[in-house]
């Protein structure tokens, strides 16, 4: 449901449209790239420490990777949105909205496992890249699902967030709630 997702363009009202959606492609093209790239940054690092990655470690680096593929999803629905193409929003929403539950038992299994290393090993370098995939796995999480923790962009945003009003709801957990709602009503 494409209609459900607010209109980004109206947050920047008076910018040049091509302008616009290339400022916005930027983030699905980042989002995208920091797939592979995260995890094979902290990877990089723990065997660098002269450490190994084990199971936590990469049940962190699988979440934050599936969270991040989430979000190359958000951002091509925004400018699919922007384009008007309702078909290719839709099936963006639906996979969106597909991809919550198992991004959360990545997220569960991952703190889980990152719990109970650190419990018997203390923090060696693969405890602090399990740890660190992970908070930025729940991160992606939130600011997709339910809070919109990105206000850097927008003078728009980070007025409101100054000015003590709070976090705006993620743009795109708006979209998938509307979606799932239209689908139990038959609408």
């Amino acid at each position: 449901m494409a209609t459900a997702m607010p209109d980004h363009a109206s947050r920047f009202a008076g910018r040049d449209p091509v302008a616009l959606r290339k400022h916005l492609a930027s983030y699905w093209k980042m989002e995208a790239g920091n797939v592979l790239l995260v995890p094979l940054m902290a990877g990089a690092l723990v065997i660098s420490a002269g450490d190994a990655p084990d199971l936590a470690a990469g049940l962190g680096a699988v979440a934050c990777s599936f969270l991040l593929v989430v979000g190359t999803a958000a951002w091509l629905l925004v400018l699919a949105r922007m384009d008007g193409k309702a078909a290719q929003a839709g099936r963006l929403v639906a996979f969106c909205a597909r991809a919550e539950i198992p991004a959360l038992l990545l997220l569960l299994a991952a703190s889980i496992a990152t719990a109970v290393l650190i419990a018997g090993q203390g923090w060696p370098p693969r405890a602090i890249a399990a740890a660190g995939l992970t908070l930025l796995g729940w991160l992606e999480y939130v600011n997709y699902y339910h809070w919109q923790l990105q206000n850097f962009d927008s003078a728009i945003d980070l007025k409101r967030l100054f000015a003590g009003r709070g976090l705006r709801r993620a743009h795109m957990g708006r979209a998938v709630r509307a979606w799932r709602a239209q689908r139990r009503t038959g609408a």
